[in-house]
């Protein structure tokens, strides 16, 4: 079964959310069962050094033109191997939305006024990378506020594309400190569908909207109904497997 992690922290890469650790371990012990075939994504952002991590650039993969309204960027995509182990991350690079010394801050605190663009380009980016790849993911699970317009643009913009038609999606969603939601203008700014429900939505809530599981991270208030990883790292696995296995299994009923 191949599994397609987008996040928008991988340790050790970018190590300041709970996220991060769990997207550095959980690809690792799904890989090792030698049941999953797995690719990681994640945005390049300036704290990721590329000297140090040794990142390089794919160059097959790079040169896609991202639009949101009227704003055209060029991607570019590198790669870099998890310390100790076999495991790959792909990186999303684009100097405009990724290259700050901070995720949603600058050092001073100060929110990044683009964020909801910078999420809205970042989805782009992994489901045209992965398409560019020709790599058909059985699951795609997303992690984070970052990551949270991908299980919409799957289910809206590349609702027909034959890669993914069969594929399932989780979301993962973390805690975030400030809160940007999708105003009337953004609709246009950020080539969303014509759709006022998405009005007052953040990438979170559309992220568990549009997607088929949510598992809660360790620290999130828990909750009967929807499943949540622990903070036993070795649980982690039998945790997220249990909610892959009971979407496989509705799809075969």
């Amino acid at each position: 079964m191949r599994i397609l992690f987008i996040s928008g922290e991988v340790a050790p890469f970018s190590n300041t959310s709970e996220i991060a650790t769990l997207v550095r371990h959980l690809p690792e012990a799904l890989f090792e069962t030698g049941d999953y075939e797995t690719r990681i994504m994640m945005p390049r952002y300036g704290t990721v050094s590329e000297r140090r991590n040794r990142l390089h650039e794919v160059i097959r993969l790079s040169g896609s033109e991202i639009t949101l309204g009227d704003v055209t960027e060029v991607l570019k995509v590198k790669v870099a191997s998890i310390p100790g182990i076999r495991l790959q991350v792909y990186f999303m690079d684009n100097d405009h939305y990724f290259k700050r010394k901070g995720i949603f801050e600058d050092r001073q605190g100060i929110l990044f006024p683009d964020n909801l663009d910078r999420a809205a380009f970042y989805a782009r980016s992994v489901i045209r990378t992965i398409r560019n790849l020709g790599w058909q993911p059985d699951y795609v699970h997303a992690f984070g506020w970052l990551s949270g317009f991908v299980p919409y643009v799957l289910r809206t913009e590349f609702a027909g594309d034959e890669l993914f038609e069969d594929s399932k999606i989780i979301y993962t969603p973390e805690s975030v400190s400030f809160d940007s939601r999708i105003e009337a203008g953004h609709l246009k700014s950020l080539s969303l569908t014509d759709d006022e429900k998405l009005i007052g939505k953040t990438p979170t809530d559309l992220g568990a909207m549009f997607a088929d599981a949510v598992i809660l991270p360790p620290s999130a208030e828990s909750s009967p109904e929807t499943p949540q990883f622990s903070e036993d790292v070795d649980a982690q696995l039998g945790e997220a497997t249990a909610v892959y296995e009971g979407l496989l299994s509705s799809v075969l009923a």
